[in-house]
């Protein structure tokens, strides 16, 4: 369960890329192979890749891989690096709680529209975007505790 819980992010994002690549791979399969296009392999991989990124974002985010400027925050003594990096999680997690207030009123009102071939609620293609700000509140949260 720690592995999991560790690695959230990761698997998830793990999961999704493999979805878009196995979907990918059966529409030109059964495009060029069978001459039977399948139009909802693209749909899918258009969703699972919308997954891939997002979560893969927060993965980053986890594991400070975003690019940031630190010119002149290498030139700070480490007593002022460790506030900069205390006031700069804790102000971003509020920002992101705000944001992941509003991805989650935007998912639900998208519940009732739904993608162009599967029919499903276009709140799974929006739903990324909440487990994204979620994570990067979590994850934040743990490195102003740290």
């Amino acid at each position: 369960m720690k592995f999991i819980i560790k690695y959230f992010e990761e698997l998830l994002a793990s999961i999704a890329i493999t979805i878009v690549v196995l979907s990918a791979f059966y529409g030109v399969i059964s495009r060029y192979v069978l001459n039977n296009p399948i139009a909802w392999s693209n749909e899918i991989a258009t969703i699972s890749f919308t997954w891939t990124v997002f979560l893969g974002a927060a993965a980053a985010w986890k594991n400070n891989k975003h690019i940031h400027l630190d010119l002149v925050y290498n030139f700070f003594p480490n007593k002022l690096k460790v506030v900069s990096d205390f006031m700069k999680n804790l102000i971003l997690a509020v920002f992101f709680l705000f944001v992941l207030y509003l991805s989650i009123q935007f998912t639900i009102t998208a519940y009732n529209k739904p993608t162009a071939i599967l029919r499903i609620p276009f709140s799974y293609v929006d739903l990324p975007v909440v487990i994204f700000f979620t994570s990067i509140i979590i994850r934040s949260i743990q490195k102003v505790f740290k």
